[in-house]
């Protein structure tokens, strides 16, 4: 009898602890080639209430789209190098944009998301506030690889 229930009992405890396996993880990364936003510089007005990028979207095909993109500074974020941006649009592609400061001051930077509407594709390049300062232009031109949306 004894040795009944503990045998059940260790029936109980082993299939509890058999779990499914988890199902793999879907890669979204597209096999396609990288983007890149060429010539890209921000510039900021002196009171730094306005600032201007612009580059150049390119997909590693054909031309590219220019792309000028302004952000404001608000209530919230007087300093436009500091502020969040976009929606904006640039031909088949929406621009947005977040700076963050998680790094302490001085380490900022700004991450944009380029999405394509026709592809259904986004990339998130990124800027440090060194790379922008004083509206020069970016070099080398940076490549991300394009990643795809969720269907």
């Amino acid at each position: 009898m004894q040795f009944s229930t503990a045998f059940l009992a260790l029936l109980s405890a082993t299939s509890a602890l058999a779990a499914p396996a988890p199902a793999e993880a879907t890669s979204m990364m597209v096999k396609a080639p990288q983007w890149s936003l060429q010539g890209l510089n921000r510039k900021c007005d002196t009171g730094d209430k306005t600032c201007t990028w612009n580059f150049k979207v390119s997909t590693g095909t054909g031309t590219g789209t220019a792309c000028k993109y302004v952000v404001k500074g608000t209530k919230a974020t007087p300093k436009a190098s500091r502020s969040n941006g976009g929606p904006v649009k640039c031909g088949d592609f929406t621009i947005t944009s977040g700076w963050s400061g998680q790094f302490g001051e001085g380490n900022g930077f700004t991450t944009l998301s380029v999405v394509s509407t026709s592809k259904k594709q986004i990339v998130w390049p990124a800027y440090t506030d060194k790379q922008l300062a004083g509206g020069k232009t970016v070099k080398p031109d940076q490549a991300y690889a394009p990643a795809a949306l969720p269907k």
